[in-house]
């Protein structure tokens, strides 16, 4: 699966994450850096690929994209 913002997400994500048809709304809500970084979590080693995958959903629910340091008040 490619998504809109062109990132490319291995099938058995893209399958996991449309089981849950909120998560896949959230992901694709995410900026491409955030889903390029869900997708090198994911599938990052195969002896947690499974477990990772089968949790995704949750994770991408309840992600908060942290602030840039550019956006922290100035000291």
């Amino acid at each position: 699966m490619i998504t809109d913002k062109g990132v490319a997400v291995p099938e058995d994500m893209a399958e996991a994450l449309r089981r849950d048809p909120a998560a896949l709304a959230a992901f694709e809500a995410l900026r491409p850096d955030d889903q390029r970084t869900f997708v090198d979590w994911a599938t990052g080693q195969a002896a947690t690929r499974t477990e990772r995958l089968a949790e995704i959903g949750a994770h991408v629910q309840r992600h908060h994209r942290r602030p840039s340091a550019t956006s922290l008040p100035a000291e």
